[in-house]
């Protein structure tokens, strides 16, 4: 019984994974050899509730970006990135740069059984964010080329709190074409919180002990 009980809330916990999908605001934090990427949710769903948007870091005196992408919007599709206040251009002729290097640490980190959606890995793999976007640190806060200042990322000093501005871009394929971003919102990113543990694990647990409790009852 006890067995069959842990599979099926195991099977819950699957069903309940969460895939990076497009259209979710990324957010990685890095430091030293390891990344943490954790998918915020539907920026849709997230921009209804206010432009102004507060979230944690799960590391230490880390750097932090975020970033976004979905495959409407216009021929490159639509593209997201973190930014500072002053201002952001992209270069679209980087767009299909971006949207592989997306693809990759997206795909790197799917699924998760976190709630939020949230992996490690380290910053060397081939398909890290540290790799794919930051060039193995030649092109840091680039994006894959995508934002040529390097603003798309800040520093965490001591552990925050950090403000950058989210930018909405709408690349075209026109060779050597580049634009400023528009401004969706305001990103807060405070100190550094627990990973969560997933609701289904807790709820394995809980049901665990009551059976073991019933167990006990009717040997007594």
């Amino acid at each position: 019984m006890l067995l069959a009980v842990a599979v099926l809330l195991l099977g819950f916990n699957g069903q309940a994974m969460a895939s990076f999908s497009n259209g979710d605001l990324i957010q990685v934090v890095y430091s030293g050899t390891t990344e943490i990427v954790t998918d915020e949710g539907s920026l849709a769903t997230l921009l209804a509730g206010g432009t102004t948007l507060n979230f944690t870091s799960p590391l230490a005196n880390a750097s932090v970006a975020y970033f976004d992408y979905i495959t409407t919007g216009g021929s490159e599709g639509t593209v997201w990135t973190s930014g500072n206040s002053g201002g952001q251009t992209a270069k679209f002729g980087s767009a299909t740069a971006f949207q592989t290097a997306y693809n990759n640490v997206t795909g790197l980190y799917w699924p998760s059984t976190s709630s939020p959606a949230q992996a490690s890995g380290l910053t060397t793999n081939p398909n890290s964010y540290s790799t794919q976007m930051n060039g193995s640190g030649s092109n840091v806060g680039q994006m894959a080329g995508f934002i040529p200042d390097g603003s798309a990322e800040t520093s965490l000093v001591n552990n925050g709190p950090v403000t950058q501005t989210l930018y909405d871009y709408i690349p075209t394929p026109t060779r050597g074409a580049s634009q400023s971003g528009s401004i969706v919102a305001t990103i807060n990113t405070g100190n550094v919180s627990a990973t969560p543990v997933p609701p289904s694990i807790l709820l394995m647990g809980s049901g665990l002990l009551g059976l073991a409790g019933i167990g006990r009852k009717r040997t007594a």
